[in-house]
């Protein structure tokens, strides 16, 4: 069971960069308008981020140090202050998307105005992070995240075309309509949203928390090469819900309500729970990038 539960940590890494309610909405995006022709790019994202995060858990394994520490003392602290002002600069952007994000999912929950729900999740937000322990917060949020698994079930009572996506997924073309700009913006945007730094530096900083030695390797691997792909699978769910109910249409999404519509379509209004509790996995997988900055802090141990 300990081992189990240790797999939760790159599950919630994994979750919270792939994801996040950007990606959740570019996803959608992405399916609505070229159908599964993306899937390529997410493919390619999560054989880059469980690259580069193998390598960040080995290192932390070794010299029980966090990557960002090395970063410092390797590289000087002018290339480090690059370093932490540019992880800042997008982990504030992100964070400020994930308050937005749970508050919208908070809306469709309970009809009551997404604006009225920003300061409630934004002071829940700092008592999680101010009084749970670490060990909790990735394991109950890790396994909140998986309730995105609503939409792959909700992909099977759909009517799914499976062999009209495969046709899709295997000809990584524009659809119809759409031009190689628009089709290279949505690539490059899944892509990034796959490759967010605070994943990295959160995954990294948590392998100290949990005091990761060489012994530890095995289980770091498992980490990388379960979580990140289910963050990976869960995502690619996202965008063929879309791709299977908006895009023969030539409907486009533009909210987080037109994202979720397909659960709805599939599993009627009690599907509409899973969003809203995964979405508060990724703002806590998002905000936790706090602890690249003090990976030692006994606060979360």
């Amino acid at each position: 069971m300990k081992k189990l539960l240790a797999v939760t940590l790159g599950m919630l890494t994994a979750i919270g960069g792939f994801v996040d309610i950007g990606d959740f909405v570019a996803s959608s995006q992405a399916g609505s308008r070229f159908g599964m022709s993306l899937a390529w790019v997410l493919a390619l994202g999560v054989l880059g981020i469980c690259s580069y995060a193998e390598m960040a858990g080995r290192v932390t394994a070794i010299s029980q140090r966090a990557v960002f520490d090395l970063v410092r003392e390797r590289l000087g602290p002018r290339v480090a202050l690059v370093n932490l002002g540019a992880a800042f600069l997008v982990t504030i952007i992100t964070l400020g998307a994930e308050i937005g994000g749970v508050a919208l999912a908070l809306e469709l929950a309970t009809s009551i105005h997404y604006l009225l729900w920003v300061p409630i999740v934004g002071f829940v937000l700092w008592l999680v992070l101010w009084r749970l322990k670490f060990q909790t917060l990735e394991r109950v949020f890790a396994l909140l995240g998986l309730a995105l698994i609503v939409f792959l079930v909700a992909l099977v009572h759909l009517g799914t075309d499976w062999r009209g996506m495969w046709q899709q997924a295997t000809h990584p073309v524009p659809a119809d309509g759409e031009d190689w700009s628009t089709y290279g913006y949505f690539a490059v945007a899944l892509f990034a949203s796959a490759l967010t730094p605070y994943e990295v530096f959160f995954f990294s900083s948590g392998g100290v928390e949990e005091k990761w030695g060489s012994g530890d390797l095995p289980i770091m691997r498992v980490n990388v090469l379960v979580g990140f792909p289910v963050g990976a699978l869960l995502s690619l769910g996202i965008m063929a819900t879309a791709a299977t109910v908006f895009h023969p249409l030539r409907v486009q999404i533009n909210s987080v309500g037109q994202a979720v519509l397909p659960i709805a379509l599939g599993l009627g209004k009690i599907g509409l729970a899973g969003p809203p509790a995964s979405t508060r996995c990724s703002w806590s997988a998002s905000c936790s990038a706090s602890w690249h900055c003090s990976p030692r802090s006994t606060r979360c141990s």
